[in-house]
């Protein structure tokens, strides 16, 4: 949809005849193009000047802008004599904004008396003389305006989200958010860890999320997940349904399977990108893990060991295991599949932050492995003791 109905700076702009291109992609863009520029040769070239496009649930710009900064793509431009415009270029580099927008150089140029751009038309208009007066000195009657308004054109790619994601717009993170593109992502278990890392997950342009678990939400999961339910609502809905439902209003693509996975579901995990394991049944984890593993899927399992040390205080540990079609000896070494004993040591102790931080390790190193972070120690068991405040990296690959 375009944003042009609803934002009357850039409806200004395209009835001045300025020929907008909005790419909304990964990120959303702004690009303004046609616009005469003199490059090291005194020459007078044709370039366009980019800029994040920021803009509300709705799809209206939001201003004043948050952003003061241009880019461009072309030659870098040049005074009339041709010596590069160095006091308003911040970064001489090319930069990759993502969805196959890489600009040239840099600008920052912040308004005169300081004060955010009131929004995109004075932005725009303030690189835009900088940069046309100069191709003017040479040509006097260069105009990057057509005589008449020229609709905007609008690149919309497909999206999971009801609404922009403003968030890798703002941070200019496009290209690397990116590399988040799968998709058909698993989540097995929806207790305390798993609820967190679907959390986390949905909130990536992952095409689906699949969510498997045969148990029901109650009153102790309020406690060790994502959300504040109200009492009311504590019904002990299926989970899948009760997870599904919240993010159902930020995107699409949550499927439901109301049911745990065991040795005759595996098959329906065979053509999966990824699947994250959080369960805390040993011989459950132990056919999932084999299943995987069978159908060269990579997953990561996570688990958290908690214990009470008699003196009113709490001893625990997070465990993130990472099992690829080429690294997955190390799995029956670290992953423990026996069951756990049921004595008076063991209360299947869980507390939410604890849950939180092991979910948020998992989606932090599956965003590795996807190239999103950088990597260089590539560990593919980690550890962490809060007593010691340890993090263990084991098994690099």
């Amino acid at each position: 949809m375009s944003p042009i109905p609803t934002s009357p700076d850039l409806a200004k702009l395209e009835a001045e005849g300025f020929r907008l291109r909005i790419v909304q992609g990964t990120a959303s863009h702004l690009l303004v193009e046609g616009i005469p520029a003199v490059n090291a040769k005194g020459e007078v070239v044709i370039g366009t000047l980019y800029s994040p496009l920021v803009v509300d649930a709705n799809g209206r710009t939001e201003n004043p802008c948050s952003n003061h900064q241009c880019w461009w793509i072309g030659d870098p431009p040049c005074d009339a004599n041709g010596q590069v415009m160095t006091e308003m270029i911040s970064n001489p580099t090319p930069e990759n904004k993502g969805d196959g927008i890489t600009t040239t150089v840099g600008f920052s140029r912040k308004h005169g008396d300081k004060r955010a751009y009131a929004d995109y038309h004075e932005k725009i208009w303030t690189y835009l003389r900088m940069i046309w007066h100069e191709a003017q000195v040479l040509e006097h009657g260069c105009d990057p305006r057509s005589e008449k308004p020229v609709p905007a054109v609008v690149e919309a790619q497909a999206r999971v989200f009801h609404y922009p994601d403003m968030a890798t717009t703002r941070a200019g993170i496009g290209a690397a958010t990116a590399k988040l593109l799968a998709k058909r992502i698993a989540i097995i278990g929806l207790g305390g860890t798993g609820s967190y890392i679907l959390d986390l997950i949905a909130k990536v342009p992952v095409e689906e999320i699949h969510l498997f678990d045969g148990d029901t939400f109650k009153v102790h999961n309020a406690f060790r997940s994502p959300g504040a339910p109200h009492k009311d609502e504590l019904t002990e809905p299926m989970k899948v349904d009760w997870f599904g439902a919240i993010y159902d209003r930020m995107r699409m693509g949550i499927i439901r399977h109301p049911y745990y996975v065991r040795a005759e579901q595996l098959a329906q995990l065979g053509d999966f990108d990824f699947v994250f394991v959080a369960v805390d049944k040993g011989p459950a984890r132990k056919v999932i893990l084999q299943g995987l593993i069978a159908m060269r899927i990579p997953f990561i399992d996570v688990g958290i060991d908690v214990l009470s040390d008699g003196q009113s205080t709490l001893r625990a540990m997070c465990r993130i295991t990472v099992g690829t079609p080429e690294m997955n000896s190390h799995i029956e070494e670290v992953v423990s599949f026996g069951e756990v004993p049921d004595d008076e040591l063991y209360r299947n102790i869980q507390v939410a932050d604890l849950n939180m931080q092991n979910a948020a390790f998992a989606v932090l190193k599956w965003k590795k492995l996807r190239g999103f972070y950088t990597d260089q120690v590539r560990e593919h068991h980690s550890l962490y003791t809060t007593a010691l405040h340890s993090l263990t990296k084991e098994d690099r690959a």
